[in-house]
């Protein structure tokens, strides 16, 4: 009887952590930012951008970086998942890490630095106007130590293309805003 339950109970485990890793195995690109989030690889972001008219999201880190597996694990321990996941659906999404890095120099505005977040137009045009309002340091205007500065910056950019966003208000669902006009031009 006892080892039924043995065996009951590492199947059990060996079970959870299987689903563990096939979820990170279905999203290689989620690279702990977000296995739900529909991740695109860096050369594909502006044909998809181009053809889904919608900006880019364009998140560049280093597995190595302190910084980096600071914002990862504020990110999957924060409350802004669900918010995070709504606003991705508009933005094509691309999470580069160490060697995906884009080497242009226009997708280094104020330096190497990482993590930077970057928003673009759906050309692959940097879009300066769309920097952390709550930068720590006035130097690296594209770094982000809290999601809730990125969901903003995300909302800031929505707001600039006239998509209807969700409200994200702290324990509500998300509800879409009242549209407010005309869509801009991607």
């Amino acid at each position: 009887m006892r080892s039924l339950l043995l065996l009951a109970l590492v199947s059990a485990t060996a079970y959870a952590s299987f689903d563990k890793i096939k979820d990170s195995i279905q999203n290689p690109l989620a690279r702990g930012f977000g296995d739900d989030i529909a991740w695109v690889k860096w050369e594909d972001a502006i044909e998809t951008a181009l053809d889904t008219n919608k900006p880019i999201f364009l998140l560049i880190h280093k597995s190595w970086c302190h910084a980096c597996k600071a914002l990862k694990k504020t990110f999957q321990q924060s409350n802004a998942k669900k918010a995070f996941k709504k606003l991705s659906e508009h933005f094509v999404m691309v999470n580069t890490e160490d060697d995906d890095e884009p080497f242009e120099e226009e997708y280094r505005p104020d330096g190497k630095y990482i993590p930077r977040l970057l928003f673009l137009d759906k050309n692959g045009d940097l879009l300066p106007e769309f920097k952390n309002k709550k930068a720590e340091y006035k130097n690296y205007a594209y770094y982000y130590s809290s999601p809730a500065d990125i969901l903003n910056s995300m909302k800031d950019v929505l707001k600039h293309f006239g998509v209807d966003i969700p409200e994200t208000k702290r324990g509500d669902k998300l509800k879409p805003k009242k549209p407010e006009g005309k869509k801009k031009e991607l």
